[in-house]
């Protein structure tokens, strides 16, 4: 039987996880590209709003395991 990412993504809860960071932070690598800066706060902003998603699940997997 052959997988496609869809049909992966409409039964796995966390393959549908992974696929919203690639999208977010695919987002937020656009908006560092084209947003133009003249200082050097808002591409580490950014970085750390790209880092969020992935600090969240990382938090939330450590308390299923303690549970």
């Amino acid at each position: 039987m052959q997988l496609s990412l869809w049909s992966l993504v409409r039964r796995l809860g966390w393959a549908k996880l992974i696929v919203g960071q690639a999208a977010w932070r695919t987002l937020v690598a656009v908006v560092v590209v084209t947003v133009p800066r003249s200082e050097r706060l808002v591409p580490q902003v950014l970085f750390w709003v790209a880092l969020v998603p992935t600090l969240l699940t990382v938090w939330s997997e450590r308390a299923a395991i303690r549970a």
